[in-house]
């Protein structure tokens, strides 16, 4: 009798159009895992950014009478790397084509400039073996 269960084409059981929408929507309620790593991981960056977007300052200009270097706004980065981040934000990277397009074209320019120099150096072995030797 069991033999008999193994033969039979198993049949599967058509879902009803309820039963999709119950499914969805249970997965709906569930955040996904990259969702939750993703606010997971941005609250220190976020804490992190605000540091070093605060000014500071050494002295309180109201605390002192003098002004000068002591009470000048200061911030934790140094100016160059904020300004080679703000840099980095404006360039446009190439999409996937035209970096293929790219690296062809590098490897082709180096393949004939090796070939050039192979060639060129080549040349001028058998001239100075012939002109000293």
């Amino acid at each position: 009798m069991a033999e008999d269960k193994k033969n039979l084409p198993r049949v599967r059981k058509s879902e009803s159009m309820r039963d999709k929408v119950a499914k969805s929507e249970d997965k709906a309620d569930k955040p996904r895992r990259l969702k939750k790593t993703a606010s997971a991981v941005k609250k220190p960056i976020q804490s992190v950014s605000s540091a070093v977007k605060k000014e500071y300052h050494l002295i309180t200009p109201q605390e002192s009478g003098f002004k000068g270097f002591m009470t000048k706004s200061r911030r934790i980065t140094p100016r160059y790397f904020r300004e080679a981040y703000k840099e980095l934000k404006l360039v446009t990277w190439p999409n996937r084509r035209e970096t293929w397009r790219l690296m062809v074209a590098v490897f082709m320019f180096a393949t004939v400039f090796g070939l050039l120099i192979t060639v060129v150096d080549y040349g001028l072995d058998k001239l100075f073996k012939q002109a000293f030797l």
